[in-house]
């Protein structure tokens, strides 16, 4: 029978972190961290020694490795839990094994949003899709792992989830324009193309929420700096979704959503004008008579 383990939260979405009764707890220099985050992104699995040694020492393990594997694991299981008996990091055959809640992992509570706003952005329930992309979203606290050494396992890892994280922000800008909120987002919008300046999708959403504020010369303008960053940095020109939209911009294409309103000129006040001269005596009019 297993033990019930006291709740802890493990971040990995950003500085690896764990949290117990709103406690951080030690763990360890960079390497026995980096066991842990590569325990946390195959949490309830077994891992083997050999992928543990990979991902901390990459093609240059010590001769030392397994036994030091050996020794961050048994600090990290007094740290995460002195009192479980090996409840919530084992070691067996298949090698060393993590045992969480889903809902203890941020990155296994991010991918659940995910799926589950993606699904009903899919149906169409857009408020419903905004506000699961959005707690999603508020899981990242920075870069995956930040500041471990990612050798080429969690590298592959922080990059997979890295284009998770930018898809999730295009979904939820997606649900969030088609709720009529893209005055809400053009700086979203634009934080995000500052950050990625070669994502055209992400441009793409900016010149609609543009376009939808009544700001055509701004989408306008966000086409030719997307262009620029393209030429400049890859020496291509915009892919054919993004030219679609600034086509559609020019020719105020319906499919847009709401047209901007026409300019209407204004037209100047008349100018004050001084009068020169009194106007002359009006020799045919006839005052009224007293009764």
């Amino acid at each position: 029978m297993r033990v019930e383990l006291p709740r802890v939260e493990f971040r990995v979405l950003g500085p690896l972190e764990v949290v117990a009764e709103g406690q951080a707890l030690p763990l360890g220099g960079p390497k026995q961290r980096t066991l842990l985050a590569m325990l946390l992104v195959n949490a309830n699995t077994a891992v083997s020694a050999d992928r543990l040694c990979d991902a901390i020492w990459g093609e240059s393990p010590p001769a030392s490795a397994q036994a030091n594997i050996r020794s961050y694991a048994a600090a990290l299981r007094r740290a995460l839990d002195p009192d479980a008996g090996g409840e919530r990091l084992s070691q067996g055959h298949g090698g060393y094994q993590l045992r969480a809640a889903p809902d203890e992992v941020d990155l296994l509570r991010f991918e659940e949003l995910f799926a589950r706003g993606r699904a009903e952005l899919a149906d169409g329930e857009h408020r419903a899709a905004a506000g699961h992309l959005r707690e999603a979203l508020e899981l990242w606290r920075g870069a995956a792992f930040d500041g471990l050494d990612r050798h080429d396992v969690l590298h592959i890892e922080a990059a997979r989830l890295e284009e998770e994280r930018l898809t999730a922000f295009e979904d939820y800008a997606d649900a969030r324009l088609a709720l009529g909120e893209h005055h809400d987002m053009v700086g979203l919008l634009q934080a995000q193309v500052t950050q990625h300046p070669l994502r055209e999708s992400l441009w793409a959403k900016l010149m609609v929420a543009q376009y939808r504020c009544q700001r055509p010369g701004d989408a306008l303008e966000s086409y030719a700096l997307a262009r620029t960053a393209l030429r400049d940095e890859l020496g291509l020109e915009p892919g054919a979704g993004l030219r679609r939209v600034h086509r559609a911009v020019l020719t105020r294409d319906p499919a847009l959503g709401a047209e901007p309103a026409p300019v209407r000129p204004i037209r100047p006040a008349p100018a004050w004008q001084p009068v020169h001269e009194l106007p002359s005596d009006a020799l045919d009019f006839t005052g009224r008579h007293l009764v």
